[in-house]
């Protein structure tokens, strides 16, 4: 029988969703969007389960997506599929309970689509958030972060291929809530949800609502439903060919390993 890519365990008024791939980092595959899908469902309709906290197993909360698993020969083809990826992501953003993302490790990419999605992230001081190595696309993950960090920081960010930031520095610029020495992050975390899980649960689906109502009106969702265009296009410029050409002559390490050594 196949290992499950999410586990869910509560206590309480808490629920854990467990990102389930430790072996793969917990890269982003459909089994693991499958099953992400269902726990969510299930744990909507326990009135029991007042907030959730999604986690990674393992030594990473998410590398980002299983690239290997989503090669499309045309670009209405990449478009839809980067679609069915940001409605998810809102879905996360508008599901009604709240959600709070316990970060280790690694967040990278697409993993940090999640994050943003999330209405908390808690993280481990010395966890590593960030882009890919590679310049393999443009305007569907770092659009997310603008909303967190502001444009400045959002585009240094992006337009910087493999740019790192601490737990700590995530905290400083926002797209953090709290930080924590990792020996302490998961009874802080589950500290942070006993606090919020106190209150009744009909009032914090309202006062969740209301805050992505204002998010909403700041052109929120109308940002992110552009980035699989954006994306899909990008995929055919000459210089993505570039890269991709490299990576299969050199590997990837050694595709990083190239551009990093390029002589401007």
């Amino acid at each position: 029988m196949a290992q499950p890519c999410v586990l869910v365990e509560k206590k309480g008024r808490i629920a854990y969703i467990i990102l389930n791939r430790p072996d793969k980092l917990n890269a982003l595959n459909q089994q693991l969007f499958t099953e992400l899908d269902s726990a969510l469902e299930d744990i909507e309709k326990d009135d029991s389960i007042s907030v959730v906290i999604l986690k990674g197993s393992g030594r990473a909360f998410s590398v980002g997506y299983d690239v290997g698993k989503y090669a499309h020969p045309t670009v209405m083809q990449d478009r839809d599929k980067l679609e069915e990826f940001t409605k998810r992501w809102l879905r996360v953003w508008e599901y009604p309970k709240p959600i709070i993302a316990q970060v280790h490790g690694f967040a990278l990419a697409g993993g940090t689509q999640l994050l943003a999605s999330c209405d908390f992230v808690i993280t481990a001081e010395d966890a590593q958030f960030g882009f890919p190595s590679l310049p393999l696309g443009g305007g569907f993950v770092g659009i997310y972060w603008g909303w967190h960090v502001g444009p400045q920081r959002a585009k240094l960010l992006d337009l910087t291929a493999g740019s790192r930031i601490t737990g700590k520095e995530a905290t400083e610029y926002g797209f953090a809530a709290r930080c924590f020495k990792a020996e302490e992050l998961e009874e802080k975390t589950l500290e942070i949800a006993r606090g919020i899980a106190k209150t009744p649960l009909d009032i914090l689906k309202l006062k969740k609502k209301a805050h992505n109502r204002m998010m909403e009106l700041q052109g929120f969702r109308t940002g992110v439903l552009f980035g699989p265009e954006q994306d899909a296009i990008i995929h055919t410029a000459d210089g993505i060919q570039l890269v991709r050409d490299k990576i299969g002559e050199l590997g990837l390490k050694g595709a990083i390993q190239w551009f990093n050594d390029q002589e401007v």
